[in-house]
């Protein structure tokens, strides 16, 4: 049984969205060994785990926690979002990169994260 998150998104569909994003960060030419894109993958695998606790049975019958912890995994997806599309520096500086030569997610990783917030 499914039943919308948000728009057409349920659990298993935010699943196999995650899963692709976190695909495509392991094909990046610069994974593992780049710490901003190391960071990122990191926090969206965190963030994937998170998912995968959360009991399709109990969210689907409503269950407060359950939707809460859905809706974290939705706000984390966003700042993921957001985040590849960093300009500033400060991710990097944050992640222990250069400021000065950001990271240079790709077209793919930034689009896979804006999908599986819902940017899309």
């Amino acid at each position: 049984m499914s039943e919308p998150l948000t728009g057409n998104k349920n659990i298993e569909t935010l699943d196999a969205q995650m899963k692709d994003c976190l695909s495509t960060f392991e094909a990046h030419p610069q994974y593992p060994g780049h710490p901003t894109i190391f960071f990122l993958y990191d926090f969206i695998r965190n963030t994937h785990n998170q998912l995968k606790g959360v009991d399709p049975a109990k969210f689907y019958a409503g269950d407060k926690a359950s939707r809460d912890a859905v809706q974290e995994v939705i706000g984390r997806n966003g700042f993921a979002a957001m985040l590849t599309g960093d300009t500033t520096g400060k991710l990097a500086m944050l992640t222990g990169g250069d400021p000065a030569n950001p990271a240079d997610f790709g077209e793919d990783i930034k689009a896979k994260t804006k999908i599986m917030a819902g940017f899309d």
